[in-house]
């Protein structure tokens, strides 16, 4: 009886062995990593101002300064191995006096370097300066919450 207890015993812990190394690793990711979603084509949407200017003077105020000047564009193009190129035709802000402001499209930018995501945030590194983004549903925005002559903040539209 003593054989056949200890075979018993043998044979369980052998089948248990072998049961626990088949299991897979659920915690594989099988999805995309955070680089590969967060790349692709950014277009520039929004370009937000305080307080809401009308520089077409066309009678209305836009806090959006893509409503009021045509000539800002602007598109983000995060890659896949880490780096990015930026092509930018954004605004020059002059403070003439109070709460008056001269605003002009600035001569068009291409500047390219690095960037990484972490918990949603996207920094893109500069020469210089870094800056950061929130990406959520295909929108990267920075914002700044500052009044002019500075940006409240700046939207990308995933394409």
């Amino acid at each position: 009886m003593k054989n056949e207890t200890k075979l018993t015993l043998l044979i369980f812990i052998l089948t248990s062995f072998i049961f626990l190394s088949a299991c897979s690793d659920d915690s594989e990711n099988n999805g995309p990593s955070d680089i590969e979603a967060a790349s692709g084509i950014y277009i520039l949407t929004e370009l937000n101002v305080n307080p809401a200017q009308d520089v077409n003077e066309d009678g209305i105020a836009s806090t959006n300064l893509l409503n009021e000047m045509p000539c800002i564009s602007g598109n983000l193009v995060l890659k896949d191995d880490g780096t990015y190129v930026l092509t930018l035709t954004g605004v020059e802000v002059t403070s003439i006096t109070g709460d008056l402001f001269f605003i002009s499209c600035s001569p068009r930018t291409v500047s390219n370097s690095n960037w990484t995501i972490n918990a949603g945030q996207i920094t893109l590194f500069g020469n210089v300066t870094t800056t950061p983004y929130v990406l959520a549903d295909n929108m990267l925005t920075r914002a700044t919450g500052e009044d002019l002559p500075n940006l409240q903040n700046v939207v990308y539209q995933k394409q």
